[in-house]
């Protein structure tokens, strides 16, 4: 497996492991109105947009994307690994490449809006709770905001 930088090409790779993820894994935290929405906002065009905002990684094996996951200022967004190979260390890959970046650009703590299922695998990683993000647009998901240091004090 590799981690490299996403290109406009994988996007539509890219859209298909988040919507699977959301209507296999996520479906059993949020209403299938809440899934619908984040399916519909996760296009391909729509993942290219965020390209230009956010550096875009994703876990590719044998040609194949199998992950992704960004990076937005000291915030990680959008992590997502296809549900056949959960808890295989993909996501947690994915993790060590944006934490990585964040240090390199002089963050010393990243922040993370975790679904209520992921929770415990950002803690695993050294997250603590800040607080509950309760969604500002209908259907939309409430988050856990997560908080990590990057480097020792």
């Amino acid at each position: 497996m590799r981690i490299r930088k996403f290109k406009k090409e994988d996007a539509k790779n890219v859209s298909n492991v988040i919507r699977r993820c959301l209507k296999e894994v996520v479906i059993k935290e949020y209403s299938e109105k809440v899934i619908k929405s984040l399916c519909d906002f996760f296009t391909p065009s729509a993942i290219i947009s965020n390209s230009n905002n956010r550096v875009i990684f994703v876990a590719a094996e044998k040609g194949k994307v199998i992950g992704t996951a960004s990076l937005k200022g000291d915030t990680i967004f959008t992590v997502f690994v296809d549900p056949k190979i959960h808890r295989k260390g993909v996501g947690s890959k994915l993790m060590d490449k944006v934490e990585e970046l964040a240090k390199k650009r002089g963050y010393k703590t990243v922040k993370v809006p975790s679904s209520f299922g992921a929770f415990e695998f950002y803690k695993r990683r050294g997250y603590k709770k800040v607080k509950i993000n309760h969604a500002k647009v209908k259907n939309h998901a409430d988050t856990i905001e997560m908080k990590k240091r990057l480097v020792k004090y």
